[in-house]
């Protein structure tokens, strides 16, 4: 997915939340990360990831992706149902907006990779990742402590999923496998305030 692309989604996520996509948003989005922002760049880079994060949710919810889901295959060698074990469900939902999403954002690296864009599309798509798609790391998370989590985030962004199915479906919730790194310990507890203000004071 390329940056005119990537717009299109960033309109569709504003609009959601009754946000015009102006040039000056577009021009921000654009730039380079300052060494210091001003209190109206910090205000319209929180309004852009705070939408892009519900923007998932309201995919995942949906059942809608990012992008084809053939590139899922091509890139790691097996479709989302075969490495899951899984043929549907609200869990296959999300992981399919999960992976595209991931695929598509890593689009516009390394040409982009220093753009605000680039850097809110990483953001959202390692929180996401720490919250529901671990990965195997020395800090081990308790699989009740992710389940409730999630189960809360889910409640909060996303309550037309069957949540308890959600939860009861999903393999990465089975004992050991409930894994992340230092950062996932940490984001997994953040809530969406606390990223947009962890996000936005790294500006």
């Amino acid at each position: 997915m390329n940056i005119d692309s990537w717009f299109q989604v960033i309109e569709q996520a504003l609009k959601a939340k009754g946000i015009e996509l102006t040039p000056e948003i577009k021009n921000h989005l654009l730039s380079e990360f300052p060494e210091t922002s001003t209190y109206q760049q910090k205000k319209i880079t929180t309004e852009v990831l705070g939408a892009v994060y519900e923007f998932f949710f309201h995919k995942a919810t949906q059942g809608e992706t990012f992008g084809e889901l053939s590139r899922i295959k091509e890139r790691f060698g097996e479709t989302v149902e075969e490495n899951y074990g899984l043929a549907e469900g609200p869990f296959i939902n999300m992981a399919k907006t999960y992976w595209t999403f991931k695929l598509e954002a890593k689009d516009l690296f390394p040409i982009h990779h220093k753009l605000i864009l680039s850097r809110i599309l990483n953001e959202v798509e390692a929180t996401i990742a720490s919250l529901f798609f671990p990965t195997p790391g020395p800090a081990e998370i308790p699989v009740k402590q992710r389940k409730e989590k999630q189960r809360e985030l889910l409640h909060e962004f996303a309550p037309e999923i069957d949540a308890e199915r959600f939860l009861n479906e999903n393999p990465l919730l089975k004992e050991g496998r409930g894994r992340r790194g230092c950062l996932g310990l940490l984001l997994v507890f953040v809530p969406l305030t606390l990223l947009l203000l962890r996000f936005i004071g790294c500006l």
